[in-house]
């Protein structure tokens, strides 16, 4: 199976970011949304339905900022450890 990081940087970027994920996950990748430097800037009912599925389907939602881990259940890394995880991916998909 493929390992596979999609890392949003371009906080306009969130919904792409998260539909790539998802559409990834039903080809049967192992996917890894990395979101880095910010919070969740909207999070709506669709995007909230959206990371319940991701999370359904055993996606893995990683984020350095704090306030990601604490109000939407992403696990927190530092970018250290988030560098370590990319290196161990196949592909990275930068949003």
């Amino acid at each position: 199976m493929k390992k596979v990081a999609v890392l949003i940087k371009d906080i306009d970027q969130q919904y792409e970011g998260l539909r790539l994920s998802l559409g990834a996950l039903l080809d049967d990748v192992d996917i890894q949304m990395v979101v880095l430097n910010h919070e969740i800037a909207n999070m709506d009912e669709a995007y909230h339905d959206n990371m319940e599925f991701l999370e359904e389907m055993e996606g893995q939602r990683i984020s350095n900022n704090m306030g990601n881990a604490e109000k939407y259940g992403f696990q927190h890394a530092t970018l250290k450890e988030i560098a370590q995880r990319l290196k161990e991916v196949d592909l990275v998909i930068p949003f």
